[in-house]
């Protein structure tokens, strides 16, 4: 009797070519929580240690051939998971944590494994618009400016905590010093002051001393500024804006460093609600009312250029008559507000339609 053999044949390896695998990452500093869908369906979570390596290499071999897209909340660990994730071939986007979908159950119950869930399934679903991404010039630029506005911010405050220890004390200050900055005569005056307690004049000494230095620091930080503000990254663009009355130094290195790209934002309107100069909006059937300033806003960008609208309104004629017509009709904070908003759109046009500036024209 004749036997025939059959050959084995080789196992067939599971590829997901074509496939999607969306991956949404609770980051912690030790450790991430993920969560995998596979197109639109759920299919796992675990834990995981906070290494971009580890996640690489358990999608690639449990899911070969597929396309890789991840997700995580804005946050501490900033872009440098973005960037890391993105060099191991695996696309990463970043969330605003307000701008991902949750239901009341999972508001009212939030931990890591229903955060990293509700980030995979809105990412796969395309619910999920990244913020911009910036690279690491951008990054560090942007830092450096911030850095020296909260300089800027603790110098105002030692300002503060000075004069409310003096008016504690009973001591006045002279008028030419009480709503000056602070200059070398205002140093000399607080330090030539005696007192019955040493103590006290051992602590006013201290609080003189934190001025001084951080004067010294602001100093060396304008410094650099400027520095910054002629380099081949933003002199032109640094030129055409300085020509805007009401925004000098400060407020053109805050919009260049904050803003990065102009043509990211498609139309004024979007620029307008990411600086927070646009009011709050209500509406239902036929009814629609306009409420204040949205309170989400970039701080920093909305600060510089409510400054620079006082300015503007004394230096330009357009924007006096402008502001002159809003106080008729608001109060002069809401009217400066609109100047702001006026000199935002100025400063797109200039920026991305290379619009030569021009002092009057409304």
């Amino acid at each position: 009797m004749r036997t025939q053999t059959y050959k084995k044949s080789e196992p067939e390896l599971v590829n997901f070519t074509g496939k999607t695998v969306y991956s949404g990452i609770d980051v912690h500093k030790n450790s991430w929580n993920v969560s995998i869908c596979l197109d639109d369906m759920f299919v796992k979570r675990f834990h995981q240690e906070a290494d971009p390596k580890a996640l690489h290499a358990f999608l690639t071999n449990r899911f070969p051939g597929a396309k890789y897209v991840a997700c995580y909340e804005t946050g501490f660990s900033g872009f440098s998971v973005q960037r890391e994730l993105a060099e191991l071939g695996i696309e990463c986007v970043l969330a605003h944590a307000a701008d991902i979908p949750q239901t009341n159950k999972e508001k009212l119950n939030k931990t890591d494994k229903v955060d990293s869930r509700r980030i995979a399934e809105a990412l796969s679903k395309g619910m999920i618009n990244s913020i911009y991404i910036l690279d690491k010039q951008a990054e560090a630029d942007r830092a450096f400016v911030r850095y020296r506005r909260g300089c800027k911010e603790r110098l105002k405050a030692r300002k503060a905590a000075i004069k409310m220890k003096l008016f504690t004390l009973g001591i006045k200050i002279p008028p030419q010093f009480d709503k000056s900055h602070i200059s070398k005569k205002y140093i000399s005056w607080l330090s030539s002051l005696t007192f019955d307690e040493p103590i006290t004049k051992f602590t006013l000494d201290f609080m003189i001393e934190d001025i001084e230095a951080l004067r010294k620091k602001e100093y060396e930080l304008n410094k650099c500024l400027r520095k910054m503000s002629v380099s081949d990254r933003y002199k032109d663009i640094y030129i055409e804006l300085n020509k805007i009355p009401g925004i000098g130094l400060i407020s053109i290195m805050t919009l260049l460093t904050e803003l990065v790209d102009i043509n990211r934002f498609g139309s004024f309107k979007k620029i307008n609600s990411y600086v927070g100069l646009c009011p709050t909006e209500f509406s239902s059937g036929e009814k629609s009312m306009h409420g204040k300033i949205t309170p989400r806003a970039n701080k920093g960008l909305r600060t510089v250029l409510v400054e620079a609208a006082w300015t503007a309104v004394s230096c330009d004629p357009a924007f006096t008559q402008k502001y002159s017509e809003l106080c008729k009709r608001m109060k002069k904070n809401d009217a400066i507000v609109s100047i702001a908003r006026k000199i935002l759109s100025r400063i797109y046009a200039v920026w991305s339609k290379k619009i030569d500036y021009k002092i009057g024209v409304r």
